[in-house]
């Protein structure tokens, strides 16, 4: 386009040159054609902007982290006037586009369209603009380019994936298992699968050989949830690409967690603040997740749930700390949190403080607590998933 320019400058000036020293009606038209493309060319440009349609289809507004769904543009010219160059840009900060680059030039005839059809991802949970961001146009001479946002963008409601892992950070989950079934005493008929460290005498024969797995009875005598999980629920930053990364690996985690633990027939809880009160959800087995699911992938984040409200929201919820054990998912470590962690290590309760956060800078230090244990994990790190999943 610099080129076009130059070269439309240079044929300006001979023009001039040539009506100054010699004149002539062809010397005169030659001029007033150059004089005028610039103009002619923006004409045309702002009737390609009126009149330049872009129709987009997602298979579902619903969507799912990382999992592929079908996308659809077309690029449409009804009109009896040639589109000589037309770029769309997509968004790419929190989707991805397969087998298609915002380079991708297309000329539409007239009254014909373009259609592609191609995968779409997401790669955070949220709700945020996907597909076609903007269009970059050009005229005829290549001398203008013109860039304008797509008015009609797809609004996509993005939910967080379920990943089944064993473990978290350094954290083998099957020795949490262990550690939740500590404070029961008397083997009940219900039966889990063995993860390996459970006590032989309590496997289950009759039931192995009859489900082909090691099975082994699980123990009663306490009423309490014996699993915690706490969500952290404050927005940390004002732009998206700060929050959705951290937000959206919280809520896997906690999912990753309820799910190990649903599979395992351990009763877990998920706590959360919501308007200033402590919301409680339990899952007690795979059957009943998808509900669990929704729930979770429904909790909303606001700067004004903060970690003092949190902290204080717990205390009143004293049930909360007759848990054996409590997973703190943060994506923050502050005073307030710190004081959280003194109240549960002043009931006897076992903490597991998970950090999620891009910078390792403020972590905290917990040495001076016996019965905790601190991981951090990034936003953008992978779980470490089970196998074949």
């Amino acid at each position: 386009m610099r080129r076009n320019r130059i070269i439309w400058f240079c044929l300006w000036v001979l023009s001039v040159v040539g009506i100054s020293l010699k004149g002539g009606t062809v010397t005169y038209g030659f001029f007033t054609l150059l004089t005028l493309a610039p103009f002619l060319s923006l004409f045309y440009l702002l009737a390609v902007y009126m009149l330049f349609h872009i129709y987009q289809e997602l298979e579902n507004r619903f969507v799912t982290v990382n999992e592929p769904v079908r996308y659809r543009f077309a690029l449409v010219n009804e009109y009896p006037l040639q589109f000589v160059s037309i770029r769309v840009r997509f968004f790419s900060l929190f989707s991805s586009i397969t087998d298609l680059d915002d380079e991708t030039e297309y000329e539409l005839k007239p009254h014909t369209r373009i259609e592609k059809e191609t995968r779409l991802i997401c790669k955070y949970r949220g709700e945020y603009e996907i597909g076609i961001k903007e269009i970059e146009i050009q005229d005829f001479f290549r001398l203008f380019r013109f860039r304008y946002r797509n008015k009609e963008c797809i609004h996509a409601v993005v939910k967080p994936q379920l990943i089944q892992t064993n473990t978290l950070g350094e954290i083998v989950l099957s020795e949490a298992v262990r550690d939740s079934e500590q404070s029961k005493s008397e083997p009940d008929v219900l039966s889990r699968e063995y993860v390996p460290g459970d006590d032989r005498r309590l496997i289950n024969w009759t039931q192995s050989a009859r489900t082909g797995n090691l099975m082994t009875r699980l123990l009663t005598g306490s009423d309490h949830q014996q699993i915690a999980l706490l969500t952290d629920t404050v927005r940390a930053g004002t732009e998206q690409s700060e929050f959705l990364p951290a937000e959206n690996r919280i809520l896997e985690t906690v999912l990753a967690l309820a799910f190990y633990f649903s599979k395992n027939q351990i009763c877990a809880a998920e706590y959360h603040l919501q308007q200033q009160e402590l919301i409680c959800r339990t899952v007690e087995s795979t059957w009943k997740f998808e509900e669990f699911y929704e729930a979770v992938s429904d909790i909303r984040f606001s700067p004004q749930q903060t970690h003092r409200l949190l902290r204080e929201a717990a205390v009143r919820r004293r049930n909360l700390f007759d848990s054996s054990m409590i997973f703190l998912i943060l994506s923050s470590w502050d005073a307030d949190t710190d004081a959280l962690l003194k109240e549960t290590e002043g009931n006897g309760m076992y903490a597991v403080v998970c950090i999620i956060s891009a910078s390792t800078d403020s972590l905290p230090d917990l040495s001076g607590y016996k019965n905790c244990k601190l991981i951090h994990m990034s936003p953008f790190d992978d779980f470490a998933k089970e196998p074949g999943t």
